[in-house]
């Protein structure tokens, strides 16, 4: 004997599921922020609203450098200029450098650049700190990271030297 349990209409109802709909101003003023946001993100993306730039001043100090991975989990930093070792870094250590360079080398990747080309990390007289990959024309703004951050890579500037 098993039990079976059935769900019988309301009397004047027609279907089983029930017809809600939205009312049609909330529908219309649901439209109308979809298309705002998404005339913001175009205007943003093909005239540059809402751009902030920082205009470059004039450079304090400049280092062309290379990376590349260490048999041990490091990262070798060579001066590119000067073609030795200015430093290695350990491993697991320095984990937003190595997430700057690696995001940075992925971009040279996906456009099929080639990989020893150097980066180059700049001091500027206003003092920020900025790691350019001339290749791609991306930029890492270090400054925007956090005094940590600054440090790890103004240690590259001096490095080996």
């Amino acid at each position: 004997m098993s039990a079976e349990i059935r769900f019988e209409r309301e009397p004047g109802q027609t279907s089983d599921v029930p017809n809600i709909s939205p009312p049609k101003p909330f529908l219309i003023v649901a439209i109308l922020m979809i298309a705002c946001a998404f005339w913001a993100a175009v205007a943003a993306t093909r005239f540059g609203e809402g751009k902030f730039d920082v205009p470059d001043g004039n450079i304090v100090a400049s280092r062309s450098l290379t990376f590349n991975d260490a048999p041990d989990g490091g990262i070798l930093v060579y001066d590119y200029n000067a073609s030795v070792l200015a430093t290695k870094i350990e491993p697991n250590t320095n984990q937003f450098l190595r997430g700057a360079i690696r995001g940075l080398a992925r971009s040279r990747r996906a456009m099929q650049i080639n990989a020893t080309a150097p980066f180059v990390l700049t001091q500027w007289d206003d003092g920020r700190l900025t790691l350019d990959d001339p290749s791609t024309g991306e930029r890492v703004a270090v400054s925007s990271f956090g005094p940590t951050q600054i440090e790890s890579f103004r240690a590259l500037l001096l490095a080996g030297k």
